[in-house]
């Protein structure tokens, strides 16, 4: 079973493209433009472990959980629990509920351990991208849902719940890449100003490009799209797909095109991240100075200029 990545972002983000003093209240983890310094901490996942393994023989399965994971939560942890409500029953429930896919975690510890070189790997190339890249922790942990893999980036690093294994753990390194992109969008143009996409500045557009921009890095970084289905679909429809999203760019929410499932069952979900990055690569891809279409695009705050100045659409004006 393959995972699906989704990206959620919250509302005070970490690091940052050389951050300004104003920026830097919003550190609460150690930054560093070093991949071989990234800390990968998989500390929760070997803690929730030995919880499953003591509620075998426990009365008190809430109690077992708040002592064992809850209690010993790292910062990336104890943020998720924060911003998603979540408490020691919340788990109870989840393993109750679903107990042979918790049980099926048992290896993500060694899973995990495979895959920090080809993480690291990735930052390093993300790094040749954007020399001045500032890297968070990244803290994995069990979490509750049915995504399998639910990142998002926060002020004390970046925060990976994991609720599934998988066949495929290069999406760990795809979704580590994803979301530092984030964190350097947030504080090239300051956290005020990156939240307007989810607030004044909300539309289908404005989510696609601030998506699209991360899903380019990543390919740029790693040779892979994160939404490998949604990106071979574009590249078979763009034509077609670029009519229908002209149609709604402007439109507040992003209906089928994003963060939801489309009724026709052959469309992949999450087309718009393909079409903003679609636009992100027309804009990096129509001049000489990379360093500078670098810079641009991550401190994009007009969304239908940078489209204009993309040059995107032209490919689909008949002469």
């Amino acid at each position: 079973m393959k995972w699906i990545t989704i990206s959620v972002t919250v509302s005070v983000l970490c690091g940052g493209l050389r951050p300004s003093p104003a920026r830097a209240q919003f550190l609460r983890c150690e930054v560093t433009n070093e991949p071989s310094q990234v800390l990968l901490s998989d500390d929760d996942v070997v803690n929730f472990l030995q919880a499953l393994d003591a509620l075998e023989s426990a009365s008190d399965s809430a109690s077992v959980l708040q002592r064992m994971y809850v209690d010993r939560a790292s910062p990336g942890l104890s943020e998720y629990l924060r911003s998603h409500e979540f408490e020691a029953e919340d788990f109870v429930e989840a393993i109750r509920n679903e107990e042979g896919k918790y049980q099926g975690l048992r290896d993500l510890p060694s899973q995990l351990a495979s895959q920090d070189g080809a993480t690291r790997s990735a930052l390093a190339s993300l790094r040749v991208q954007i020399p001045d890249v500032q890297f968070v922790p990244v803290y994995f942990f069990v979490g509750i849902g049915d995504a399998g893999l639910n990142a998002e980036p926060s002020e004390y690093g970046l925060l990976l719940a994991i609720t599934e294994t998988t066949s495929d753990f290069s999406v760990v390194k795809l979704a580590i890449v994803h979301e530092t992109v984030h964190v350097q969008q947030a504080l090239a143009i300051g956290i005020e100003e990156y939240m307007q996409v989810f607030g004044p500045k909300m539309s289908l557009l404005a989510l696609a490009i601030r998506e699209g921009t991360a899903e380019f890095f990543t390919f740029l970084s790693t040779g892979e799209y994160g939404k490998k289905r949604a990106y071979e679909y574009v590249l078979e429809n763009e034509a077609t797909l670029w009519q229908r999203f002209e149609h709604d760019m402007l439109e507040r929410l992003p209906g089928e095109w994003m963060f939801a499932t489309p009724s026709d069952p052959e469309q992949p979900v999450d087309l718009g991240y393909i079409m903003g990055a679609r636009i992100v690569e027309a804009f990096y891809s129509s001049g000489d100075d990379k360093a500078q279409a670098v810079r641009e695009i991550l401190a994009i705050t007009d969304y239908e200029l940078f489209l204009e100045q993309s040059g995107y659409a032209e490919q689909f004006t008949p002469p």
